[in-house]
């Protein structure tokens, strides 16, 4: 390790100024994809997407949960969906029926007024998502209902990304989250967790290790800051390969530093994760909790806010066609915070 170590030291100490260098390409949603739990759930809280115009971020009525629901605010639009439109996209593993469940407040002493809101999956046609029994007036509720016909609301599913998107229908319609799930288990408990997302944007080009293949990187958990809840991993390492994280918070392109294989994606005042040296297991993977109240920078550790990047890199020992030994790096991960 001491090359790996010698080579990070001379990238630091040169300075360089953060340059457009680099060309990104999204492997996620800036906001991220939600993954589904071990109970085959997935759960999204409203307040994990920006309110569009029409929706309003707010905690005005107790009994919500989060840190807050969104209501629609914007006139009633009874005829097409498509105003005020905002979604997730979502990760399953699970093929078949799976049911939708919105937790959802309506105020109209009319159980069958104000009471719903626009929904499609996958780009597909707008369906009104409603609740109506009595029990629903003035209370949060899991009832979500489909029209017409007024059964469960279900999609049929493969494997794969999906993306389910909300829009405003019924003036003072409350939405506190979501839940997806198969229609084989039960999915409507309010203290599911949030799901995980994944998360960030994988730049840069670097060179494939000798697996083949280019390692890269990706983060698990929130990108909101204050939660301090991410995990870095690195993927398609070579088998029993050892290294470490490295963060900076600008971009760069620094071809085969120390004699490295591999490039270096990482701007000026490079922090590394010294104390964490990661060796890939037989699947060729590590994994690392971040604490974001404490990255590593040259002139110390510093914290994250919302709205603040951060880029993130793996350097590995590697091998050479003939067997000699060099280093290597993953493709770059660029994370901003919420």
């Amino acid at each position: 390790m001491t090359q790996l170590f010698n080579a990070t030291s001379m990238l630091v100490r040169t300075g360089l100024a953060a340059a457009a260098l680099v060309t990104a390409t999204a492997n996620a949603s800036a906001q991220g994809v939600f993954l589904q739990q071990q109970n085959s759930i997935v759960a999204i809280q409203m307040e994990s997407a920006t309110p569009p115009t029409g929706w309003a971020r707010s905690t005005a009525t107790a009994g919500y949960t989060g840190d807050a629901y969104f209501e629609w605010t914007g006139s009633n639009n009874f005829f097409n969906g498509g105003i005020g439109t905002f979604g997730f996209d979502f990760e399953i593993s699970t093929s078949g029926t799976h049911r939708v469940n919105i937790y959802n407040r309506h105020e109209d002493p009319d159980p069958t007024e104000a009471n719903d809101t626009w929904i499609r999956m996958d780009g597909g046609p707008w369906k009104k998502a409603f609740s109506n029994m009595p029990s629903s007036v003035g209370n949060w509720t899991w009832e979500t209902r489909i029209s017409p016909g007024g059964g469960q609301l279900t999609f049929t599913l493969t494997p794969g990304l999906h993306r389910v998107e909300f829009s405003g229908r019924s003036n003072g319609f409350k939405m506190d989250r979501v839940h997806i799930y198969p229609a084989s288990v039960g999915g409507t408990s309010v203290n599911t967790p949030e799901s995980p997302q994944r998360f960030g944007t994988s730049y840069c080009t670097t060179v494939a290790n000798s697996t083949g293949v280019v390692s890269t990187l990706e983060a698990i958990g929130s990108p909101v800051a204050t939660r301090n809840d991410v995990t870095l991993h690195g993927l398609s390492l070579p088998q029993s390969s050892v290294g470490y994280f490295a963060v900076a918070r600008t971009q760069f392109f620094f071809p085969n530093p120390g004699g490295s294989t591999g490039n270096v994606c990482l701007g000026a005042n490079i922090g590394r994760y010294l104390g964490n040296v990661l060796s890939a297991d037989a699947a060729g993977e590590v994994s690392m909790a971040l604490d974001l109240t404490a990255i590593p920078q040259p002139t110390g550790s510093q914290g994250t806010l919302a709205g603040e990047t951060w880029n993130f890199q793996f350097w590995h020992r590697d091998v050479t066609p003939t067997g000699g030994t060099t280093s290597n790096f993953s493709r770059g991960l660029e994370v901003s915070f919420q």
